[in-house]
């Protein structure tokens, strides 16, 4: 099942930003169907390209030799998930329980025991930022979550005292898949005219 974007009666920058139609999702590869979109208030936003070597020292050289191995793209994102009603805190949990359960592999029973099936890979999307170029976003995996009510904003409670934050702070680390070919051949980038940002 998933768990749309919900329209929120929050006022201000936070409503205003959201209605320029950048939203942030993320998808399950695994679970079909199985997605959660959230309204685009980041408050924070780092990626990351790093390039892997490995050197080796050799005697009487200055410098030690290094041969290539790989590259390695992660993104670093925080955001403020705001709600102005009850209904809007509820849903919001449901939000935030689909996208831990992402996280979690898929199994077969066999014989009594589990076997893995399924790598819990995504797709996040957002705007042109955290792209494909197309209507699916980047795949990869997470690496964490981290779920941060702000309390200072207080909470809704219901009847049975259950309490619903009204402002939750997340940050997640995502490990992006390189999809294609990606690198230079004959003077030619393969990796798509607009890598990596689709600008």
């Amino acid at each position: 099942m998933a768990f749309e974007g919900i329209k929120y009666s929050t006022k201000g920058p936070v409503k205003t930003y959201a209605e320029t139609g950048h939203e942030l999702s993320i998808e399950s590869v695994q679970v079909c169907g199985q997605k959660v979109t959230f309204m685009s208030f980041l408050t924070a936003f780092t990626q990351n390209f790093t390039s892997n070597w490995s050197s080796e020292e050799v005697y009487g050289r200055i410098d030690p030799i290094g041969t290539f191995q790989g590259n390695k793209r992660t993104i670093s994102l925080t955001w403020d998930v705001p709600a102005g009603t009850m209904s809007e805190a509820r849903q919001n949990i449901k939000l935030f329980s689909t996208l831990f359960k992402m996280i979690y592999p898929s199994y077969v029973s066999s014989d009594n025991a589990l076997t893995l099936a399924k790598s819990p890979l995504v797709r996040i999307k957002y705007a042109n930022l955290i792209s494909t170029g197309t209507a699916t976003g980047l795949l990869g995996w997470i690496s964490s979550i981290s779920w941060n009510p702000v309390l200072e904003m207080g909470m809704f409670q219901d009847i049975e005292k259950k309490l619903y934050p009204k402002v939750v702070s997340l940050s997640l680390e995502f490990n992006v898949l390189h999809e294609g070919g990606m690198g230079w051949q004959n003077n030619e980038w393969k990796g798509g005219k607009k890598f990596p940002f689709q600008g």
